[in-house]
């Protein structure tokens, strides 16, 4: 497995339909899995810090925020991979976290 956190978008109609990654788009064919996992606070300011976004937390926001991720396979043409796209539960920040070999 490599790991990624490249930002994506992600056409999304109650699961994740196609996505482009580094200016390829790839559709998806299967949706393998779905989960949540909590993420903890610092873990959120250190990824904008590394985007460059503001770190500081608008009030009243939560000190966990919840990750939602996908491992679907997907691809165009012969080529198919494996891989775990990832967003703030009720946002549009889509990242790539990783392709699975």
């Amino acid at each position: 497995m490599r790991r990624y956190d490249d930002p994506i978008f992600v056409l999304f109609a109650d699961e994740p339909r196609q996505f482009i990654w580094r200016d390829r788009l790839l559709l998806v064919k299967e949706v393998q899995a779905r989960w949540s996992r909590a993420t903890p606070w610092w873990a959120g300011q250190q990824a904008r810090a590394a985007r460059g976004e503001s770190v500081e937390q608008p009030a009243g926001s939560d000190l966990l925020g919840e990750l939602e991720v996908w491992r679907v396979e997907a691809g165009n043409g012969r080529h198919r991979g494996v891989y775990e796209l990832a967003r703030t539960m009720g946002a549009e920040d889509w990242r790539l976290q990783a392709v699975l070999d």
